[in-house]
This record gives C-alpha cells, sequence and structure tokens, in this order.
C-alpha cells in the first residue's frame, strides 16, 4: 500500500511539475519567494489596524504566533521524517524540471520536504485573513485562499515538493489557525 500511496505522489508530482515554460519559470520562482508577498503582508496588516484598531495588537501577535508554530512544525517533521525533496530524490534525477536562480544555480530548496512550510503558513495566513479581514468579503476569502493554493502549486513546479507534502502543511496550518480563531473567540467571549 505504502508504495502504491509513493507512485501516486510521484506521478502526479511529475505530471505537474512537467508542465513548464520559459516565463512560468520566472513566474513560479517570484511566487514562491517569502519577499515577493511582502506587499500582500502590508496590506493585511493595514487591513486589521484599521478595522480593529485597538484589538490589532493581539491579532497581529496571533498571525505571528501561528505562522511560528506552523513554521516550526513543519522543521520540526521535517527533520524527524527526513523524506528527501524531489530535486534531490535521485531516482527522479533528469526526470525533475528544476529552474536556475538568477545567478545561474539550479534551485533545489534544502534537503528534506515532507512537510512543506510553504504550504502550512500560507494557508494559515488564508485562514486568519479571512476569518479577520474578509469575513463580508467573498472574494477576498476566494483570493486568499487561492494564493495560498498558488504558493503551493510553485511549489510542485519548482520541484522541491511532492503534492503529500502539500496536503499535510495545509493540514497543519489549517489545524493551528483553526484553533487560533477558536482560542480568539474564547478570549473574547470572556472579555464580553
Amino acid at each position: 500500500m505504502e508504495n502504491i500511496l509513493q507512485n501516486l505522489d510521484t506521478s502526479v508530482f511529475l505530471f505537474f511539475n512537467g508542465l513548464h515554460a520559459d516565463w512560468a519559470d520566472v513566474f513560479f520562482y517570484y511566487v514562491s519567494s517569502r519577499f515577493a508577498w511582502i506587499p500582500l503582508y502590508a496590506l493585511i496588516l493595514f487591513l486589521v489596524i484599521k478595522k480593529f484598531r485597538r484589538k490589532a495588537i493581539g491579532i497581529i501577535v496571533l498571525f505571528v504566533a501561528i505562522v511560528f508554530c506552523t513554521d516550526q512544525t513543519c522543521n520540526l517533521i521535517k527533520n524527524s521524517v527526513q523524506r528527501p525533496r524531489p530535486s534531490h530524490e535521485v531516482s527522479l534525477e533528469g526526470k525533475v524540471h528544476l529552474i536556475d536562480y538568477p545567478d545561474g544555480k539550479i534551485y533545489r530548496g534544502g534537503a528534506f520536504g515532507f512537510p512543506s512550510s510553504h504550504a502550512a503558513n500560507s494557508i494559515a495566513v488564508a485562514f486568519l485573513t479571512a476569518f479577520f479581514v474578509c469575513q463580508q468579503k467573498r472574494w477576498g476569502r476566494v483570493a486568499i485562499f487561492l494564493w495560498a493554493l498558488l504558493l503551493g502549486y510553485s511549489r510542485l513546479y519548482l520541484g522541491v515538493h511532492y503534492p503529500s507534502d502539500l496536503a499535510v502543511g495545509y493540514l497543519i496550518g489549517a489545524v493551528y489557525a483553526c484553533g487560533g480563531i477558536w482560542l480568539w473567540k474564547k478570549i473574547m467571549r470572556q472579555r464580553n
């Protein structure tokens, strides 16, 4: 059963990783970059402050704490499980589409990829943003979740994560975010 799941994971990965084009190499490299999304994070910060005023500091601390927890949980699991990324998998050498950094080096990511921190962090931010900022704006909720999915897809495209890495990362991020939202609601009920 384990081999069937691993083969399915690899086949799905190779299919999506194989859908590449020169323009998409550049696009997904920047989609995957943490620094490319600073304007989005600044917008979320601005909207939280605008909407919540004095309560904003607590919400910002919650965002930071949740992302920290998702990131560190993923790192702990990565170092425990030590599943190589597809870009480091010897049996996939020559089959994985990898891209070059702007300086010409090949982008491979770190040694281990299970689960994806990018997926965990982005879905956690999406859940928190949807709850705190976009409750009344359906288009905003749709947009923030599409952003998280696009970020996850970029990791497949770049050859650094299997679909299961993303799925487990999304699950971790969703659990932490929902737990944080539950805690926030409980605290707010006790204050009222």
